[in-house]
C-alpha cells in the first residue's frame, strides 16, 4: 500500500434548481445538549461500480450528477439546508434544519488503486472513510457546515464509487435511501429525455489536464487509520412487528432495543459494556434527540422486535445513475458519536395508517473500541 493516495480534485455545491419556499424547515427537539461529537453522527453508504459501457466514466457521471441532483433536491430542499442553533443561543431547546438552499457538497476524487484491489483489502472498512467525504459540523457556527456530501471517486483502470455521507440530524437511513431512489429515477428520466448531454458544461476535464492534474488535497491510503474522534462501530437493524405510534413506543423502546443491540453485537465480537446512547426519534417532518442510559429502567408494553438487514430498505444495490449499471458492492455504516456512546435511530419506513400508526425499523450502533 506504500505510496497509494486518494486525491481530492474538486468541490462543488449543488442547490435545488428552484428556490425553496421561505421559512421551510425541519424542527429538531434536543432534550439534552448536543455535543460536538453528536453533531458528527452520520449515515454512510458507498456504492462500487465497474465500467459497463464504453462511454462510461466517473468524470462524466459526476458532471451529470451535478445537474440531476439539483432537480431531485426540489422535492427535498431540506437536504441542501443547514443546521441552526436554538433561538435562545443555548445548548438545549429547539434546533432546526433550515431549507436555505445552501447546497449539497459534491466532491470529485481519484484513488491510486484498482477497484478490485480495494475491495479485496482485509482492512477495507477502516479505509472506506476516504471514499465518503465529511467535514465536521462546527458547533458554534453550524450555519456554514454542510450536512450532506456526495463523493465520486475514480479508481485506476475502469472502476468508480459513489460515497454518501449524511448527518443523522438531516435524515435517517430510510429517508436517505428513499431520496437516493428518487434521485436515480430523476436522473434516468433526464437522461432518456436528452437533458443530460454527453458533453456537459460541468465536466472536470474542461478545467484540468489529466497529464498534469492540480489536486486540492492528497491523502495516503493509511490516513483513515489515524486516530480521530470517530471510532469504528458495529450496527444491527431491528424491526417492530406491531404497530405503535413512535411517541408512545419510545419509553419502552429505549431499554429494549439498546439492551438487545449490546447483547447481539457482543456475539459478533464487539466491545460490551456500552450503556449510554443518543436516541434519534425520526419522523417525516421532525426529529427528537435525547440521551439515554441503559441503567435507567422504564416500564412499558412488551415490544416484539426481530433482526433485519439493510435490504429492509429495498434493493438499494440496484440503484443506478449510469444506464442500468448496478453496483458490484454496497457498504453501509453509521458513524458513532464518539466518547464510548452508542446510537439508536427509530425510523418509520411504512406509510402511516388512518390512526397514525406505523411499523418501525430501529438501528442500534455501538463503538467497537477500535479507532479508525
Amino acid at each position: 500500500m506504500a505510496g497509494k493516495q486518494l486525491h481530492i480534485e474538486s468541490f462543488q455545491s449543488v442547490s435545488p434548481v428552484r428556490m425553496s419556499d421561505p421559512g421551510r424547515s425541519r424542527p429538531i427537539t434536543a432534550a439534552a445538549p448536543l455535543s460536538a461529537e453528536a453533531l458528527q453522527s452520520r449515515f454512510v453508504v458507498i456504492f462500487y461500480y465497474n465500467k459497463a459501457f464504453e462511454h462510461e466514466s466517473a468524470l462524466l457521471l459526476a458532471a451529470w450528477m451535478r445537474e440531476s441532483l439539483g432537480v431531485a433536491l426540489v422535492e427535498e430542499p431540506a437536504l441542501a439546508g443547514r443546521l441552526r442553533r436554538p433561538a435562545n443561543g443555548g445548548d438545549d431547546g429547539l434546533w432546526e434544519i433550515k431549507a436555505n438552499d445552501a447546497g449539497v457538497r459534491l466532491v470529485q476524487a481519484s484513488l491510486d488503486m484498482t477497484i478490485s484491489d480495494f475491495l479485496d483489502l482485509k482492512d477495507r472498512k477502516q479505509k472506506e472513510s476516504l471514499l465518503a467525504y465529511w467535514a465536521d459540523v462546527d458547533k458554534e457556527n453550524p450555519d456554514y457546515s454542510a450536512l450532506f456530501y456526495v463523493q465520486v471517486t475514480r479508481f485506476q483502470e475502469e472502476g468508480y464509487s459513489i460515497g454518501i455521507s449524511c448527518s443523522l440530524l438531516l435524515a435517517d437511513p430510510w429517508q436517505l435511501t428513499k431520496f437516493l431512489k428518487s434521485w436515480a429515477l430523476t436522473h434516468a428520466q433526464m437522461l432518456s429525455q436528452g437533458h443530460l448531454l454527453k458533453d456537459p458544461i460541468f465536466h472536470l476535464s474542461y478545467f484540468q489536464r489529466r497529464a498534469n492534474p492540480n489536486y486540492i488535497k492528497s491523502m495516503p491510503l493509511d490516513y483513515s487509520s489515524k486516530p480521530t474522534i470517530t471510532t469504528a462501530t458495529t450496527t444491527m437493524l431491528f424491526k417492530s412487528s406491531q404497530k405503535q405510534k413512535p411517541s408512545k413506543l419510545m419509553p419502552s423502546l429505549n431499554k429494549l432495543v439498546a439492551s438487545e443491540a449490546v447483547s447481539k453485537l457482543g456475539d459478533h465480537g464487539a466491545a460490551g459494556g456500552v450503556s449510554n446512547f443518543y436516541l434519534f426519534l425520526s419522523e417525516e417532518k421532525s426529529l427528537k434527540v435525547e440521551r439515554w442510559s441503559e441503567d435507567v429502567r422504564t416500564n412499558g408494553p412488551f415490544i416484539n422486535v426481530e433482526v433485519v438487514h439493510w435490504e429492509e430498505f429495498g434493493r438499494v444495490e440496484e440503484l443506478s445513475l449510469m444506464e442500468g449499471n448496478k453496483a458490484v458492492h454496497v457498504s453501509y455504516d453509521i458513524i458513532s458519536c464518539g466518547n464510548g456512546e452508542g446510537i439508536v435511530v427509530v425510523m418509520s419506513p411504512e406509510p402511516h395508517d388512518e390512526e397514525g400508526d406505523s411499523n418501525l425499523v430501529i438501528s442500534a450502533t455501538i463503538p467497537t473500541g477500535v479507532e479508525n
